[in-house]
């Protein structure tokens, strides 16, 4: 089943089943902390059908030798974070960032919140909290969480709660699909679990914080952080960190959703320009478009002298890979380069080895960006990625690979820029040839206006006055 078909069940579903007025044992909002879960996990049993497969006894053995050993190595860490904690003094902002990238110096960095949280700290104090496991720079939520969720129990009445609405939601994916996810009380389960364990961190640090603002990149996963700033009148905006559109449950909901407390989303949305703010559906957000540097080509246009680019996502380097061997192989003449995701480094190794012997195939992981790639990009090929439009801004046709997700770009099929195909042969006729630019496109990524997002910050903390008169503020410049 597409993207595009699942998506509109989906939410068919859950509008007509009246899932967003679920409440927990404790009153809490439930759906919309599972939902972005429950919709990943039915559209894999659907698509991708997940079979047992047994481990031997050395793998188990050593898997467990080495998980025992991380343990071990983290619990020092975990303590000193936990003491770091409870020392938390307060602040004008907090910031949680998601990092995928270090610089030359070892320093974390986010694409996403960069000029927001550099705007910011120039606004007044502010602390910044990573979600990459192992950034320790500062304070690391992740492994906050992990301590949380181990030693954090459910309130009472809450097991046999998810064990009945699990029947409820498997009844009705019967109903819409014909098929029930046979993970669904798992994902309810530690979908919940992980929200409650954010609260319980949340509270502390934002009790010891007292900020004016949280500026994050949570992707819909940061309910916990939503709902306990929402209770101490603390706005929350969110930085668009990558392709957002309306087949996306964590910037999408049903049209027919009326406006209220049944949602957990942030104040505001930071968006990459005025375009994206046709590709979401955010009941009771700001939507605000204040550009960023880091994708922003600022006018310039690729040369169109180098490589074809294959840009990975991550998820899709199985698909790409062997297109890419595959035309290395039979256009010798031309170079191409697979452009790896941050979560592949690890692999990298493995797969410079499968190209061995391919010289006009190369590699590249973090040492270079898309925006640099781009520069002289003669193509790009993808399935579902930010850097499709990148590449477009940049006047690079891109090729989309009708696998898995590629339905998330079908506003951009009408591009006569954009070409659509299924195998090395259709790609091959395609690539390195010449491209007339369309007219009258919109641009995806604009330079971020620092005044626009100051103005912002100030409005919002405003409105949080008008909710609430604390005892003292501190001043923002």
């Amino acid at each position: 089943m597409q993207i595009d078909e699942y998506t509109r069940l989906f939410f068919q579903m859950e509008a007509e089943e009246g899932f967003f007025t679920s409440r927990t044992p404790s009153g809490d909002l439930f759906w919309d902390v599972v939902r972005l879960g429950i919709y990943n996990s039915l559209f894999k049993e659907i698509n991708e059908p997940r079979q047992f497969q047994k481990t031997p006894v050395s793998q188990l053995l050593l898997g467990r030798l080495t998980k025992i050993r991380r343990i071990l190595l983290k619990i020092g860490s975990m303590a000193n974070l936990w003491v770091r904690l409870k020392r938390i003094r307060p602040v004008d902002f907090v910031a949680y960032i998601c990092s995928r990238y270090t610089d030359a110096n070892g320093n974390p960095i986010d694409f996403a919140t960069d000029d927001a949280y550099r705007t910011l700290s120039g606004m007044g104090s502010t602390r910044r909290f990573e979600s990459a496991q192992d950034l320790f720079q500062d304070i690391n939520f992740s492994t906050l969480i992990s301590i949380a969720i181990r030693t954090h129990r459910l309130p009472a009445g809450y097991q046999e709660y998810f064990r009945a609405i699990a029947k409820v939601v498997a009844n009705a994916e019967r109903i819409y699909f014909g098929i029930a996810d046979s993970h669904v009380l798992d994902v309810i389960q530690s979908e919940y679990k992980s929200y409650l364990a954010e609260r319980r961190v949340w509270r502390e640090i934002l009790d010891r914080s007292q900020p004016r603002l949280v500026l994050t990149t949570q992707n819909g996963t940061q309910k916990g952080l939503i709902s306990e700033a929402r209770k101490r009148h603390v706005p929350v905006v969110e930085c668009q960190h990558c392709v957002i559109n309306l087949m996306h449950p964590a910037y999408s909901y049903p049209a027919t959703l009326a406006p209220g407390g049944r949602v957990i989303l942030p104040d505001a949305m930071l968006l990459f320009s005025e375009y994206w703010k046709q590709q979401c559906s955010m009941l009771g957000t700001e939507l605000t478009a204040v550009g960023n540097n880091c994708f922003s080509s600022a006018g310039a246009r690729s040369t169109r002298t180098g490589a074809a680019v294959f840009v990975t996502a991550g998820i899709f380097q199985r698909y790409l890979s062997p297109l890419a061997v595959k035309l290395a192989k039979s256009m010798p003449g031309r170079l191409f380069i697979m452009k790896l995701h941050p979560s592949e480094l690890s692999g990298r190794a493995i797969i410079e080895r499968e190209y061995r012997g391919i010289p006009n195939l190369s590699v590249v992981g973090v040492e270079k960006s898309c925006p640099e790639l781009f520069a002289d990009a003669s193509d790009v090929v993808v399935v579902q990625s930010t850097a499709t439009y990148e590449a477009l801004d940049r006047g690079v046709p891109v090729h989309i690979l009708r696998k898995s997700w590629f339905m998330m770009e079908q506003n951009l099929f009408v591009r006569p820029d954009v070409h659509l195909f299924s195998t090395a042969a259709e790609l091959q006729s395609a690539l390195f040839k010449p491209m007339n630019r369309p007219k009258c496109v919109p641009r995806f990524f604009d330079a971020f206006d620092p005044i626009v997002f100051r103005k912002l910050v100030h409005t919002l903390i405003r409105r949080s006055h008008t909710e609430v008169a604390p005892a003292s503020r501190r001043t923002v410049q």
